[in-house]
């Protein structure tokens, strides 16, 4: 099934236009993150959403444990991406990259958080669920996505992508707030090739849970395990 970008980017009323200043619960120092928002203009994806923050905080509390190629998924704003930058920034590390990646409509937005925050480890780019991974993104070492399971249409396409990105193990952090009864039909069908698990020893999860935004690890199943 060929689907066009209206097919992917649900129209939205425009809403919280201007700029946030994010530190994440003291995570960050002031004045924290800097973070324009379109409000919806461009799709569901240019606005700060809940998932999005948890997974920063988890992020930032976690540390990149030796990652170095980092690719987040349908990054919006680019709010985890650009968090991870700013917190690694902070504690002195810059021997890594973060592509923070979406559609083509969503690049000036990124781009223009990720020039705000002079963030030279962060780099946005397109990356488009379903098609051929852009060669940066084959080399991946840690996938992340925040509320990348909304779109029923798009489960198939940000499956291949999931798979394509996990040949080699690829760990993935994803987090996300249910919201319909489909969604279940994205896990139902990814559980078939990675081993899903709740992460639910973190400081946030009852703040979140009670939101329905839950953090989970995906692990690629090994040809012995895939039954």
């Amino acid at each position: 099934m060929d689907l066009s970008l209206e097919d992917l980017v649900p129209i939205n009323e425009t809403t919280n236009l201007g700029n946030s200043s994010l530190t994440f619960d003291g995570l960050l120092p002031e004045p924290g993150l800097q973070v324009v928002e379109d409000g919806g203009a461009a799709g569901c994806g240019g606005k700060l959403w809940p998932a999005g923050e948890l997974l920063s905080k988890y992020m930032i509390r976690r540390g990149l444990k030796g990652a170095k190629n980092i690719v987040e998924l349908g990054s919006g704003t680019g709010l985890v991406g650009l968090a991870i930058g700013l917190d690694q920034r902070r504690l002195g590390n810059d021997d890594f990259t973060v592509w923070i990646t979406d559609q083509e409509n969503m690049m000036p937005l990124m781009e223009e958080n990720v020039t705000l925050n002079q963030l030279t480890t962060v780099k946005a780019a397109v990356l488009n669920w379903g098609d051929e991974l852009p060669e940066y993104a084959k080399s991946a070492d840690l996938v992340l996505a925040a509320d990348c399971v909304y779109l029923e249409a798009a489960f198939p396409l940000l499956e291949k992508t999931l798979l394509d990105l996990t040949e080699n193990g690829t760990p993935i952090l994803l987090c996300y707030k249910k919201r319909r009864r489909a969604d279940s039909k994205f896990f139902k069908k990814i559980k078939k090739n990675f081993v899903v698990t709740e992460i639910k020893d973190h400081e946030d999860y009852e703040h979140y849970f009670r939101q329905a935004v839950y953090l989970y690890e995906f692990t690629r199943k090994t040809n012995n395990s895939n039954q």
